[in-house]
């Protein structure tokens, strides 16, 4: 007789945005007989399923009790039978569950997690890699089970404990403290940091930059396919292969650094290998965008945070109707999804407007990487621009700043495979407090981002003197030019192909790669 019966607390009074639910919203849950299941979704609102095995649901069994930021539930039935739980928790919430003997069970990536339970079993599938534990009993588990690779530390001195070992200066994103009495059984089961997850851990970086440059598979003839070639000082192309057909993107400037509007199909000249190609399509100003905003909320910026909002929304406004938007954030140490891509431009400045006051480190470089990745690499014919507002103090510049966990020339190289153009917004950080060698390094640096994206930096003394930028922004993105070809060699065999692009009109000059590979 197991009925479900699904309580959707849309309307709760939850926080006004997901940013905010990750300082201030915590689900408690407590269940004196039966099971709790608790899985982490990408959703706003919080779902509530239960159900009884020996009789039909009762308005009774389950009370709901809100707060602000708190939302409790508790199973209580009047006859004390057994009321079975499933929960879906949006990303952020912090969770706290209570359990005598029913099997507890969560699944996800919740930033906190506290579990005082009796008995029963305790089943908990979490990213270990990103996560602190520290778990308790009386007694040790009558069953253990840890994940393969991933080490923790057991003691038994006063009863039974059980703690992390990430290593020292591991940045992790959640917190696990298990309390428990006799558990009957405690498994520990390793899974990813979830794809639609609104946070990631900067030490990703090294292993979707490894992806992004790994040498393509031998050609038929066994030989094996050249080095990814330098980036070029003028500039790039953004080259994707798509089954057969090639998507180039393509920024165009006159002889005076100006952005070339107004460009069609027959202004280009295209050359593979040396061999003619017939353009497919050319756009621009019809060609919708992708525009993300990265705000670096990082301590160094932390007096502007005002500026930094006020900024956001303008660059906001630059988007044209048809071009969605996404608004990033490296903050507290870890990148953050304020908003994915969407076209509703008033609840982007909610979002912005809800940002709390937070702070942490600065591992930029590593965070550009995660940027690209989170939605942008999904999107590879696509017209893509990263704005980056920064003063460009990366940790690897500070001689006490954590480790990088990309190395910067490889990062380099990462960009240009990278589908997107990037635009720092780079805030002079000579009147500020790092020393002025750490300020040329970090322009430097940044320029070398944007150069090898195909971008171009914007300096600034300050967040209050972006005023000329927003318009020089809005002319670049004009100015990009989506081409798309199909290759007369239509063998896609894994080799590198030279790839030239010229423009037929006089005094116009294309930043361009020199090719890509044939995958």
């Amino acid at each position: 007789m197991r009925r479900l019966c699904t309580l959707l607390l849309a309307g709760c009074a939850l926080p006004a945005s997901p940013w905010q639910a990750a300082f201030a919203a915590v689900l408690r849950v407590e269940n004196a007989s039966g099971s709790v299941s608790v899985r982490s979704v990408a959703a706003e609102s919080l779902t509530v399923r239960r159900s009884c095995p020996v009789r039909e649901n009762r308005d009774t069994d389950v009370s709901i009790r809100q707060a602000a930021g708190l939302v409790s539930v508790e199973a209580e039935p009047d006859d004390g039978a057994r009321i079975d739980l499933e929960i879906d928790l949006p990303y952020r919430f912090e969770l706290e569950v209570r359990s005598a003997r029913g099997p507890v069970s969560v699944r996800g990536f919740p930033p906190r997690l506290e579990l005082f339970a009796e008995t029963g079993d305790i089943h908990l599938a979490l990213p270990w890699a990103a996560m602190r534990l520290e778990a308790g009993a009386a007694e040790a588990p009558a069953e253990l089970r840890l994940p393969a690779g991933i080490r923790f530390r057991q003691q038994r001195r006063e009863g039974w404990s059980l703690h992390d070992r990430l290593p020292p200066g591991r940045t992790a994103y959640g917190t696990v403290r298990v309390r428990a009495a006799k558990p009957a059984r405690l498994v520990l089961e390793d899974i990813p940091i979830p794809e639609d997850s609104p946070v990631k851990l900067p030490w990703q970086a090294a292993a979707l930059v490894e992806e992004l440059l790994r040498p393509p598979l031998a050609g038929p003839s066994g030989a094996p396919a050249p080095p990814a070639p330098a980036v070029s000082a003028d500039g790039t192309v953004r080259f994707s292969a798509d089954v057969r057909l090639v998507n180039l993107t393509v920024s165009v400037f006159d002889a005076q650094g100006r952005p070339a509007l107004g460009l069609g199909a027959g202004d280009f000249e295209i050359r593979e290998d040396g061999a003619p190609q017939s353009l497919a399509a050319a756009g621009a100003e019809e060609v919708p965008f992708n525009l993300a905003l990265l705000l670096d909320l990082s301590g160094s910026t932390q007096r502007d945070r005002a500026a930094m909002k006020a900024a956001a929304r303008r660059f906001i406004g630059i988007a044209r109707p048809h071009d969605r938007v996404a608004v990033y954030a490296m903050a507290n140490d870890l990148f953050q999804v304020v908003s994915p891509l969407t076209g509703d431009r008033e609840r982007l400045e909610r979002l912005i407007d809800a940002i709390p006051d937070v702070g942490g480190s600065s591992p930029l470089y590593d965070t550009l990487a995660v940027a690209y990745s989170q939605e942008f690499r999904r999107r590879p014919a696509e017209r893509n621009a990263l704005i980056i507002l920064s003063d460009g103090i990366d940790n690897r510049l500070h001689e006490a700043g954590a480790p990088a966990a990309v190395p910067f020339p490889k990062l380099v190289r990462a960009v240009a495979a990278m589908n997107v153009v990037l635009y720092p917004v780079f805030l002079d950080p000579f009147t500020r407090v790092p020393p002025p060698a750490w300020a040329r390094k970090a322009r430097e640096q940044m320029e070398a981002l944007a150069r090898a994206s195909g971008g171009r930096l914007f300096p600034a003394r300050s967040l209050e003197d972006l005023e000329p930028v927003y318009e020089l922004v809005a002319q670049e993105l004009r100015s990009v030019y989506t081409l798309a070809y199909y290759p007369a060699n239509q063998n896609f065999d894994g080799r590198w192909r030279r790839v030239e692009v010229k423009v037929r009109r006089p005094h116009l000059r294309v930043r361009a790669r020199s090719g890509y590979f044939a995958r």
